[in-house]
């Protein structure tokens, strides 16, 4: 008898050979600032039996080299933070569309659901990959997403392998030729780099999905995710188009707990305000600017 890992590379090879396109319509990506939660909502749509989840799928975006911003070998690649539709090419968007499908029939799903959070700067180089595409975005308070990325570079190359930081060179060179070029020298810390990054990453998201239809899109916030977590199931199952998953709304019910306390108000401090005050005020996140602490 076969063991599990022959089965499964006997399957790789007969469905490179008879890839099934079918299994792509209608793909879901997941995007968002990274550290917004966008784990923990593609962890429970992973959990519908009809839905293939790959987390952070890096190597198949890796088809198109420009796509890499993490690896030693980004800044030969000409890796770029944002991608367009005129960063794609036939014989790249071949290779990528053929993974994502052999990974889907591996799961024997009948959908794909993506997640990568740098994505959110590169809505139009998918859609004009997957021109069904369609997109969740997470949102969460800026400030609870700066402090985690702040206390994940602690121990990890947040903006760049090596201490290259070439992750947030793409990204100040995004501020500057937005006209934001003025909000890089604030970012003294990691703190303060983590709130230009949710910045520009909300607003990327925010532009980009402007672009597409609205019924392509839909807009989660992670405290309703929190908060009222099987409603979030409904509104993701009714978007999505798949039927009531019991496996969705048993993991919504036991294991979506925040792990870390909200912000407050004393986080609001005059630079925060400077980077992204006006992103947190639009988005109802902070309070008045006569309220900041002095």
């Amino acid at each position: 008898m076969l063991n599990n890992s022959w089965k499964t590379q006997i399957k790789a090879k007969v469905y490179r050979l008879f890839p099934n396109k079918k299994i792509l319509t209608d793909p879901v990506f997941i995007i968002g600032c990274g550290r917004s939660g966008t784990t923990i909502l593609g962890t429970l749509l992973s959990q519908h039996p009809q839905l293939a989840y790959l987390n952070e799928p890096r190597y198949i975006w890796y088809c198109e080299p420009k796509t890499d911003i993490w690896t030693e070998e980004a800044q030969r690649r000409s890796g770029k933070l944002q991608l367009t539709a005129k960063d794609l090419n036939k014989k790249t968007a071949a290779k990528i569309k053929q993974k994502f499908a052999l990974q889907v029939r591996l799961q024997n799903g009948r959908r794909l659901v993506e997640k990568l959070p740098i994505n959110s700067f590169r809505i139009d180089f998918i859609n004009s990959l997957f021109p069904d595409a369609r997109f969740v975005h997470l949102i969460r308070n800026g400030i609870e997403v700066a402090k985690s990325i702040a206390k994940l570079s602690e121990t990890q190359a947040w903006f760049g392998v090596n201490n290259n930081n070439y992750k947030w060179q793409l990204l100040s060179e995004y501020a500057s030729a937005r006209g934001q070029g003025e909000l890089v020298p604030l970012c003294t810390d990691n703190f303060l780099q983590g709130m230009l990054e949710w910045r520009l990453s909300v607003e990327s998201a925010i532009e980009g999905l402007s672009n597409i239809e609205s019924d392509r899109w839909l807009e989660i916030r992670y405290e309703d995710l929190l908060e009222k977590p099987i409603a979030v199931c409904t509104r993701l199952e009714q978007f999505i188009g798949v039927e009531p998953s019991q496996e969705m709304i048993q993991f919504a019910a036991t294991q979506i707990t925040r792990k870390s306390p909200p912000a407050s108000r004393n986080t609001l401090t005059p630079a925060v305000q400077q980077i992204a005050g006006e992103l947190l005020m639009r988005l109802n996140y902070t309070y008045a600017s006569e309220e900041l602490p002095k």
